[in-house]
């Protein structure tokens, strides 16, 4: 059984990541409301703090998603990042890139909102 909250939507864009002084960059292979996978062979550690931010190119000019993320999980082939801080504008781009790519956009703003209900109900 899945303990995800969100939709994960493919979605093939080059993302930089910063972490302890250095800078690379990898290809995301997935995103959701909350984390993504990036194809890398960067070598990272769980725990580790990192800056990303994903340029969406065909517009004038290029958006930059931005996350502060936190590595969640390493495999062979990359690494997972959960996102710890997104700012308002990022946010709701990263809302439209999983609308526009997963079969049934109602579901993202039906996940958005149960997650909001509970973070409310844990803050009381």
């Amino acid at each position: 059984m899945s303990t995800r909250k969100f939709s994960r939507v493919r979605f093939k864009v080059a993302a930089t990541v910063k972490v302890a002084g250095r800078q690379f960059q990898g290809a995301v292979e997935n995103l959701s409301m909350t984390g993504m996978f990036l194809v890398t062979n960067e070598k990272l550690a769980e725990g580790d703090v990192v800056d990303i931010v994903i340029v969406l190119t065909g517009t004038e000019p290029e958006i930059g998603v931005n996350f502060t993320g936190i590595v969640s999980r390493i495999t062979e082939h990359g690494v997972g990042f959960t996102f710890d801080k997104v700012d308002l504008e990022s946010y709701m781009h990263l809302k439209n890139i999983i609308s526009y790519n997963i079969d049934d956009a109602e579901k993202v703003m039906e996940e958005i909102g149960h997650s909001i209900d509970e973070k409310l109900a844990s803050e009381q």
